[in-house]
């Protein structure tokens, strides 16, 4: 059979269209902003989202106004006509100048798709004819159809709907007479209007809500004077209902940040530069920063630079001693159950590209920093996601390698998106120290930790908290005094109080609880771990004789088994010391204290860590005059191995290069006339900043950005409990860095 050689073509069936609203787009609620941030690229000053309810047995319909540019008919069909056109590529800015486009991959188009099963808009340009475009997407799924074989209907006219007196400047006209900026009117002429007919999603009060939440967040409230962020351009949102019942007639009016927002607890504001530098200020109850922060937040970092970017943070704490300041402010909120839900509903960290926000960064569910996976190591130093309301400035210039996902929500994973997580978390690090210090007993502030969310059932009660329950007396209340708003509240606040409570203990209970299976789980790992090394452990013996009587008959063959056993022994080693490293915090009971030396105990706590001693390049140093103590090997583990490991990490702070040493020195000494040990571990590392030496041993306290705050209190915990001893932080150190001593009282002779 003869070859034939001829170019082929790729020809999408027109249902390409359907498929690609329905993927690109994940749900109603962001196709409607699509639609309001094609109308912010056209430089529009004001978007109206009217919708018609269902009626008479119609889907309801939508309209989207805009007072932008508008699109002459050339544009329309050179532009707008063509799927994933580049001509935003080519034009990153606005007409104006003034604004950084949003869209630019030329998809924004498939929103109208996801939202309705027809649309007509209607467009004009100063100067130009209008032009309508009437669209059925339906003809798109009907049949087998190539796209470029279904027609679109498109009207060129005098201008009527954005003439002199159209309908356009009728509508907006109205809008803007509550509009307070400098605008003053509607500027005639131009404009689109998208009219969407046969809705595919049921718009209720919760679709609409969520709506007006997620649009309130397209531009951040105004930034702090500390920040140099672009002036954000003249934008408004206003949402109408027609016909509204009552339900949805408070969604009415323009889209506008909550209150709430103005009135943070703490405040983080600052930027960091392209190498990392950070500039900082922490604010307390106060128009002062509590702290200012000038630090390197990269130092040590192998991932590329993120960009620099500013952001602004707002911390509430939910208490209701703390919650229940805000109920004099004008937020709409009655109670405090309400002041926590605003609260919640204005909570996530929103990020912003160039002055608008990235989808879906600041939705109170996106919890993309893990704020409350870091909670659940530490509750009480650790903010949830539902406390916090945060606002990072990026721009596309200066932050290339932050992409967005194809599908519009989100960003990729790429090397600089995970630094900028990393860099956030540990500039939050230093606003939750200084909130933790603040919130500690004998402030102003109650020292209890933020709040989990509510479970179902909590407040009421169960099993042992069922006698919590206040029900019964709020409904005694509510039958015998229910126009009483004073008794009332006064019922519903000590409700507020209890559940609170409730919620503390049940946090405790659970983090003990936690720790408590833990340690059973460490049980399971180190029985079941160990038979397993003791069998390898054989195995490597048979192996290693196979080798030997091997050598005689093939050398290469003996010699390859061998390099194999090695292998697999350095392994077994290595699991070893990982079951050493975390024998301590099982569930076994310990054991007899015996007579030993205190240096061997020493010796074999730090080869548990060899892994990380080689990996960070540190050298370990262990000095002074041995004693013979009678200890728990596991104890003087325990001390150690949390006491270096912080060393280590510390160290592994420092430039690349720089010596890295540990000294830990032992020796006998003399205590109102008794003997004491000391075992001392100092390192050359940045040591204890001065601001928290008062807290570091606090339960639950980390300078880490991702520390649970347990290593030197349960450290502590050893050296007292069983050697009547303490734990005390020296200044200076022998080497320059942190230097801690555990001093044992016990059992020393």
């Amino acid at each position: 059979m003869d070859t034939a050689s001829e170019k082929a073509f790729l020809r999408p069936r027109a249902r390409l269209m359907s498929t690609l609203g329905e993927e690109l787009i994940s749900n109603e609620r962001v196709a409607l902003t699509e639609l309001v941030k094609n109308a912010y690229d056209a430089d529009a000053s004001l978007v109206l989202i009217r919708f018609r309810l269902p009626q008479d047995g119609d889907d309801g319909a939508i309209e989207v106004w805009d007072d932008g540019h508008g699109m002459a008919p050339s544009t329309v069909r050179g532009t707008w006509m063509e799927i994933a056109t580049s001509h935003r590529h080519r034009n990153p800015m606005s007409e104006s100048g003034r604004r950084r486009v949003l869209g630019a991959k030329g998809i924004g188009r498939f929103a109208s798709a996801r939202l309705a099963r027809t649309a007509a808009i209607t467009t004009r340009r100063v100067g130009e004819p209008e032009v309508t475009l009437d669209i059925d997407w339906g003809d798109f799924t009907n049949g087998d159809a190539y796209l470029d074989e279904v027609p679109v209907s498109l009207t060129t006219v005098g201008p009527t709907v954005f003439g002199e007196g159209g309908e356009a400047q009728r509508t907006l006209d109205e809008i803007l007479k509550e509009f307070t900026s400098a605008s003053a009117g509607y500027r005639s002429g131009h404009g689109t209007v998208v009219r969407l007919k046969g809705l595919r999603g049921e718009w209720r009060a919760e679709e609409i809500g969520a709506l007006r939440l997620s649009l309130s967040r397209l531009l951040p409230p105004p930034p702090p004077a500390e920040l140099s962020v672009p002036d954000q351009p003249e934008f408004s949102i206003y949402i109408q209902i027609s016909d509204a019942k009552d339900e949805l007639r408070r969604f009415n009016g323009f889209v506008s940040a909550s209150e709430t927002l103005s009135h943070p607890r703490y405040r983080l504001v600052g930027t960091v530069d392209l190498q990392g530098e950070a500039r900082l200020m922490i604010y307390g109850d106060g128009d002062e920063p509590v702290q200012v922060v000038n630090e390197n937040l990269r130092k040590d970092s192998v991932r590329p630079p993120c960009g620099p970017f500013a952001l602004d943070f707002r911390v509430w704490d939910l208490e209701p001693s703390a919650v229940r300041e805000l109920l004099r402010l004008d937020t709409g909120a009655k109670n405090v159950s309400e002041i926590r839900e605003l609260i919640r509903r204005n909570s996530g960290v929103a990020l912003y590209r160039d002055g608008f926000r990235v989808q879906p960064y600041g939705e109170p569910g996106f919890d993309w920093l893990g704020f409350d996976q870091r909670r659940i190591n530490n509750p009480t130093l650790r903010l949830s996601n539902r406390q916090v309301a945060g606002f990072v400035y990026i721009s596309a210039d200066d932050n290339p390698g932050l992409q967005d996902r194809s599908h519009r929500e989100g960003l990729i994973d790429t090397p600089e998106y995970e630094e900028l997580k990393a860099v956030i978390e540990k500039a939050v690090a230093k606003l939750e120290q200084v909130r933790y210090r603040l919130r500690r007993p004998g402030q102003d502030t109650p020292p209890t930790a933020p709040l989990l969310p509510v479970a179902a059932g909590s407040g009421s009660g169960q099993g042992v908290f069922q006698s919590f329950d206040l029900q019964p007396l709020r409904k005694v209340v509510a039958d015998r005094h229910p126009d009483d708003v004073v008794l009332n509240r006064a019922i519903e606040e000590a409700t507020e109080t209890i559940n609170e409570g409730v919620r503390k203990v049940q946090e405790i209970i659970s983090q003990f609880s936690r720790l408590a299976t833990l340690g059973t789980l460490v049980d399971v790992v180190l029985h079941d771990g160990r038979t397993s090394l003791s069998n390898i452990a054989f195995a490597l013996r048979r192996l290693g004789r196979a080798a030997g009587k091997a050598e005689q008959y093939d050398e290469e063959l003996s010699a390859t088994v061998e390099a194999l056993r090695a292998e697999i022994a350095a392994e077994e080693r290595a699991l070893d010391r990982l079951f050493a490293r975390i024998e301590p915090l099982s569930g076994r009971k310990r054991g007899r204290p015996r007579q030993m030396s205190l240096q061997k105990a020493i010796s074999e706590a730090v080869d548990v860590l060899t892994s990380e001693i080689t990996k960070h390049d540190v050298r370990v140093t262990i000095d002074g005059e041995d004693q013979t103590v009678t200890v728990e090997p596991g104890d003087i583990r325990t001390l150690v191995v949390n006491l270096v490991s912080n060393a280590i990490y510390w160290l592994s702070t420092m430039p690349a290069g720089e010596p890295r040493e540990i000294l830990i020195e032992t020796e006998r000494a003399e205590e109102n006339g008794a003997d004491v040990v000391d075992i001392t571990v100092s390192d050359n590392g940045p040591g204890v900043r001065e601001d928290i030496k008062d807290l570091i041993f606090d339960t639950y306290f980390s300078d880490k950005p991702d520390g649970i705050g347990l290593g030197l209190s349960i450290a502590g915990s050893v050296v007292k409990d069983f050697y009547d001893g303490a734990l005390q932080l020296l200044s200076p150190g022998a080497l320059g860095g942190a230097s801690f001593r555990a001093r044992l009282r016990r059992r020393v002779a």
